[in-house]
């Protein structure tokens, strides 16, 4: 058992399974795959797109594919609806691109964050009929967009619904809705994101078409580059059918990257192998700008486009939005503090504030304080429309069900979501929002930091590290291991360019000598990594790629002051 023991980051450790104390490498690696019930030839370390579940198995899916199918072999005029996130954008230009492949009409359209936000509008359904469109498919929205859903059918429009946003006590009145997270369905244990249920729809729909013998060459697999980045930027958990996903994604971004995502990555000036963290850090940041600061049809242009020349345009055109999007954010995240006020209830708006960055504010908050926070903005009709934001043990789509009084519209899931407050109904919303979070919560206990494993300097080898990768693609639900190194001293440090450290830990048991370290943005930790102090440490093993030549390196996430023995 592992002692009361909170970190210099306030998180406490635990043990993620059983406990694990290794002092050579083969031990660490063996006892990691006992705790995690694997083997060295287990699938998980081999994820195959044969293993993928039958698209059929979701609820809807044959009526769904067989409408789509038909559609494309009569020439029909298709309109998606799209979103304006990362995932919504991705899931537009996966079916734009495929199914004018497959010798379709398509069109689009995105809603605008401000002037429209997340849905479908009854405005842009009859839009599209009008313009000729028999039938509509939504990506990333539409499970509680009750009001278009009832147009279209009113319009003899037939709509399909694929989402994965968590539904209300009632459906939408879709010719389908394929939504793994409805109570009947559960497809591929609900870990989708909105891409990647319309990439099941594209499966199945190909699948009719073959049957016919109408298979299109378009090859499905050229899209997992977007389903990749769709998955990883909305947060899903990395294990299943996504875990599927993304590996092929990721090899798809390495070796043959659609021609908006290479000019997206070349605009980043990303030159190493692409990961979840790259993803992450410079690939989804700069698709969501769009929709923040500008448009989403721009982001969606640049994932579909065959035109090398329009890509460097637009990429270019996205990291200007991005490098704006960070000056906004810190700037609201900053107000926000000052009119909290000190408030345990983590709920505020403003009308001045920018409609793209209330969601990365209500992040910030979110992880500062450790519980949910909403931020809102003031939309041009004066409605107050709110972005939530949560923390592990927190279910924000449940939160808003819990203030849906209060709310005129609303959507989410487990860690994000959104909705628009009923005139003059704020305080109601805040009070319900703060109930709701206090059942839910945990009382204010320190977040937890699970540990893999206790680890001597010993350990510390090129062949583990090696080993390490093997869980990749590494994200949520799928987290890397993270081991405890106790009792080091530091012998060295090295302040480095943008607030990397870089320090030489020594344990006196240890026949290894010294281990390098890096810590990447120290913050509180900073004032005790200094030569002669002793410290345990937290983090996790990896190659050093800049050393090359079996070199490793511990790269430090949390500290303790104080030995853990």
């Amino acid at each position: 058992m592992l002692p009361d023991l909170v970190t210099m980051r306030g998180r406490q450790l635990v043990w993620r399974h059983a406990s694990l104390r290794a002092d050579d490498p083969l031990s660490a690696w063996q006892g990691l795959l006992a705790n995690r019930g694997l083997s060295e030839d287990d699938p998980y370390f081999a994820p195959r797109l044969a293993d993928l579940p039958d698209p059929d198995g979701m609820y809807d899916m044959p009526q769904a594919a067989e409408r789509v199918a038909r559609a494309v072999m009569d020439s029909e005029h298709i309109h998606i609806f799209g979103d304006f996130d990362c995932d919504g954008v991705c899931g537009t230009a996966v079916l734009l691109e495929s199914l004018r492949a497959a010798g379709a009409h398509v069109t689009s359209s995105i809603p605008h964050r401000a002037d429209d936000g997340h849905g479908i509008g009854v405005e842009p359904v009859s839009e599209a009929r009008t313009n000729g469109a028999t039938l509509g498919i939504s990506v990333d929205t539409g499970t509680t967009c009750f009001e278009a859903c009832r147009a279209a059918r009113s319009l003899g429009f037939d709509l399909i619904v694929t989402d994965h946003h968590l539904p209300d006590s009632r459906l939408p009145e879709a010719f389908a809705l394929l939504n793994p997270a409805r109570e009947e369905c559960g497809f591929g244990d609900r870990l989708l994101c909105g891409t990647g249920v319309a990439f099941f729809l594209l499966v199945a729909t190909w699948k009719r078409l073959k049957a016919v013998g109408k298979s299109p060459a378009f090859d499905l697999r050229r899209l997992l580059d977007r389903v990749a980045v769709a998955t990883v930027a909305d947060v899903m958990d990395l294990r299943g059918v996504n875990r599927i996903l993304v590996h092929h994604g990721l090899l798809q971004l390495n070796n043959a990257p659609s021609i908006g995502m290479a000019a997206l990555l070349d605009v980043a000036r990303v030159k190493s192998t692409v990961t979840t963290e790259t993803i992450g850090f410079y690939i989804a940041p700069r698709i969501n700008a769009a929709g923040r600061m500008r448009h989403g049809e721009e982001a969606m242009r640049l994932l579909a486009t065959h035109d090398p020349v329009e890509a460097r345009q637009l990429s270019s055109l996205l990291d200007e939005s991005n490098k704006e999007r960070r000056r906004v954010e810190a700037e609201v995240f900053r107000q926000a503090e000052a009119r909290l006020n000190g408030s345990d209830i983590l709920a505020v708006y403003h009308d001045d504030w920018h409609a793209g960055v209330v969601g990365l504010a209500a992040g910030r908050l979110a992880r500062k304080h450790n519980r949910p926070a909403a931020v809102g903005f003031v939309t041009p009709d004066e409605r107050v429309r709110v972005s939530l934001r949560g923390r592990p043990g927190y279910h924000i789509g449940n939160l808003l069900n819990a203030c849906s009084e209060f709310l005129e519209g609303f959507g989410g899931h487990a860690g994000a979501g959104g909705g628009t407050i009923r005139p003059g109904a704020w305080d109601g919303f805040v009070t319900a929002f703060g109930k709701a979070v206090e059942v839910q919560g945990k009382g204010g206990t320190h977040p937890e930091l699970p540990l893999d494993g206790i680890l001597g300097l010993d350990a510390m080898h090129a062949g583990l590290a090696e080993r390490l990768t093997r869980f990749e693609p590494l994200g949520q639900g799928n987290p890397a291991c993270q081991w405890l190194l106790e009792a080091v001293q530091i012998v060295d440090r090295r302040d480095m360019k943008g607030g990397v450290v870089r320090l030489r830990l020594q344990q006196t048991i240890s026949r290894h000598g010294v281990v390098d370290a890096v810590v990447f943005r120290p913050g509180p930790m900073d004032e005790v990594l200094t030569p002669g102090h002793q410290v345990s440490v937290v983090g996790q093993l990896k190659l050093d790629d800049w050393r090359g030549n079996g070199a490793v390196q511990f790269v430090i996430e949390d500290l303790l002051d104080e030995p853990a023995n």
